[in-house]
C-alpha cells in the first residue's frame, strides 16, 4: 500500500484558557482524519497563551508548534504557511472543526484534477446550535468565482485545500487586518483554478464568544481592509461593488461610535461614508448625528 498523502493544517490561535476546549476539539478533528497523514501546524500568537494548554498541545499527535509574540492573525497565517512542507495544506480556526474524511475528500479531488490549485467544499455554519449548509449555487460559483465574492465569501477559513506548489507564501504576504479570506479568495480567483465540491467537510461556528469578528475593532477596521482589497487588479464592476461595500463599512463604524456615546468620532466616519461610493445612501443619517453632537458635552474627546 502506498503511503498516505501528507496534508499540513495551519491552526492560528491565541491559546487562551477560555478557548482551550474549543482548540482541543479542533485539534482532535485534524488528528483523527483518516486516509491522509495530517500534520497540525499550531501557530500560537500573542501573550495570552495558557501554559498548561501549550504543554497539552505538545503531546497531541504530530503537532508542529510555532510561537509568535504579537497577537496578529494575518501574521499567524503567514508563519504557518512558511512552515508547510507537504504537497497540500489547509487552515482551521481554533473554534471550528473538520468532519471525518474531510481532508481525504479534498485530496482525492486534487489528485483527480492536477491542474486545480484550490479545492473548496461546502460546510455547515453553526449558529446557536442550528446548522445550515453554505453555498447554494455551486454552478454559479464555478462559472465565475471572482464575481461571486460580491454576494458571498465562499472561502470560509476551514473550507479550502491548497496545492503547495502553486499557492506560495506570496499569497499570504500582504493580508489585511480583517477580511483575510475575502482578500485571499479574490487573489486566487484572479489567477488560479478553483474547484468547488458539493460535499460538506467542515463546521464553522459563527457565534463563539471572544472571536475576532465579535470585537468592535472588527467593525472599525473593515474600511481599511477593504482599501487593501481595492488595491488588487480587479475588473471595474467588481471594484465598484467592493467600493460600495467600503461605504457601508464606514457607515457601520459611524453607527458603532455613536452607540458607544462618541458622536464626534461618529461624525468623522460619517463624513468619510458620504464621500465613498454610494455615500448618498447615508445622507439622512446626518440629522441624527447633528442632533447627537448638539447634545454632546463640549469636552467630549474625539477618537
Amino acid at each position: 500500500m502506498p503511503d498516505p498523502v501528507t496534508v499540513s493544517v495551519v491552526m492560528p490561535t491565541e491559546a487562551r484558557a477560555d478557548r482551550a476546549e474549543l482548540l482541543r476539539r479542533a485539534l482532535e478533528s485534524v488528528c483523527s482524519q483518516e486516509g491522509v497523514r495530517a500534520i497540525p501546524i499550531v501557530v500560537v500568537n500573542g501573550p495570552a497563551a495558557e501554559a498548561t494548554l501549550l504543554d497539552d498541545l505538545g503531546r497531541s499527535c504530530a503537532v508542529e508548534l510555532v510561537r509568535l509574540e504579537a497577537a496578529d492573525f494575518p501574521a499567524a497565517l503567514r508563519a504557518g504557511r512558511v512552515r508547510v512542507r507537504s504537497p497540500y495544506f489547509a487552515e482551521l480556526d481554533d473554534d471550528d472543526e473538520l468532519l471525518p474524511g474531510a481532508l481525504a475528500t479534498r485530496v482525492a479531488a486534487m489528485e483527480a484534477h492536477p491542474d486545480v490549485d484550490v479545492v473548496v467544499t461546502r460546510g455547515y455554519v453553526d449558529h446557536q446550535g442550528r446548522r445550515e449548509l453554505n453555498l447554494r449555487d455551486l454552478e454559479g460559483l464555478q462559472a465565475d468565482p471572482l464575481r461571486s465574492l460580491l454576494d458571498q465569501n465562499w472561502l470560509a477559513p476551514c473550507a479550502g485545500l491548497f496545492r503547495t506548489a502553486t499557492i506560495g507564501t506570496e499569497y499570504f504576504a500582504d493580508l489585511p487586518p480583517y477580511l483575510e479570506w475575502t482578500y485571499l479568495g479574490l487573489r486566487l480567483a484572479l489567477d488560479r483554478r478553483i474547484l468547488f465540491l458539493d460535499q460538506p467537510t467542515w463546521i464553522y461556528r459563527a457565534d463563539t464568544p471572544g472571536s475576532l469578528s465579535k470585537r468592535p475593532r472588527y467593525v472599525l477596521q473593515q474600511a481599511a481592509s477593504l482599501d487593501r482589497l481595492l488595491r488588487l487588479p480587479l475588473p471595474r464592476d467588481v471594484r465598484r461593488g467592493f467600493a460600495r461595500r467600503r461605504g457601508l463599512a464606514l457607515h457601520a463604524a459611524a453607527g458603532l461610535e455613536l452607540q458607544a456615546g462618541r458622536p464626534r468620532a461618529a461624525w468623522g466616519w460619517h463624513l468619510r461614508s458620504l464621500a465613498a461610493a454610494g455615500g448618498w445612501r447615508y445622507a439622512l443619517y446626518t440629522r441624527r448625528l447633528v442632533y447627537a453632537l448638539w447634545r454632546a458635552p463640549a469636552n467630549q474627546p474625539a477618537r
